[in-house]
């Protein structure tokens, strides 16, 4: 916890971090409330705008009949994951491994943090037709919120009006969109018209779980 940081700012900030890792709406003020406890979207209001002018969160205008725009900055990451740096080791041999005193490191704001500009959230990986992308199944994919990415790029796509989710390359061919698959298996290519496709994002990171 950052040093002075109310505890119930706190747990805002935590309430924040969980709906932004799970690609979810923007909560209302009145379901931060609930949250964390707080009857009152007056109170939650007021904490709200602590945070933002001590730099830990970012609201923007509402839109007519849409909820207003709310992000957590890198501070605010910082406040949600900050973790100590206790040393460095290396993969092979010819690294000492040594204590590094008081560094820190963020493991929240390097994954999560909004240097982009622009929202991340966090995915698991299932099945194998993106292997050869070093995507396996149980990896955990750190997703950058972007509608407009890279040809090649590996991105999260909505089929099917939102009813099915894949993660593939982007590759557009006129008014269609092929989503390509990258491994040694038998996976078909996905070849669809571009306005029957919503990309969410592309994968900035992927998280490898150590083998049992």
């Amino acid at each position: 916890m950052v040093e002075g940081l109310h505890p119930r700012r706190a747990r805002i900030l935590g309430a924040l971090a969980r709906a932004a890792r799970s690609g979810g709406e923007v909560p209302t003020e009145r379901e931060i409330g609930r949250s964390v406890g707080l009857r009152s979207s007056q109170t939650v209001h007021h904490h709200l705008v602590a945070l933002e002018e001590g730099g830990f969160i970012e609201r923007g205008v509402a839109p007519s009949r849409k909820r207003r725009p709310l992000r957590l900055t890198e501070r605010g990451w910082e406040a949600v994951g900050r973790a100590p740096l206790l040393g460095r080791v290396a993969a092979g041999r010819g690294l000492e491994a040594v204590a590094v005193g008081d560094e820190g490191y963020s493991l929240a704001a390097e994954f999560f943090g909004d240097r982009s500009g622009r929202g991340r959230f966090l995915l698991e990986a299932k099945g194998d037709s993106m292997t050869g992308a070093r995507i396996r199944e149980g990896d955990y994919l750190v997703v950058e919120e972007d509608e407009d990415p890279p040809e090649g790029a590996v991105v999260v796509a909505l089929l099917n009006g939102g009813e099915e989710v894949t993660v593939k390359r982007l590759y557009r061919d006129g008014a269609r969109v092929r989503l390509r698959p990258q491994s040694d298996g038998e996976h078909e290519e996905i070849l669809v018209p571009a306005g029957e496709v919503k990309v969410q994002g592309r994968v900035v990171w992927v998280f490898h779980p150590p083998a049992g």
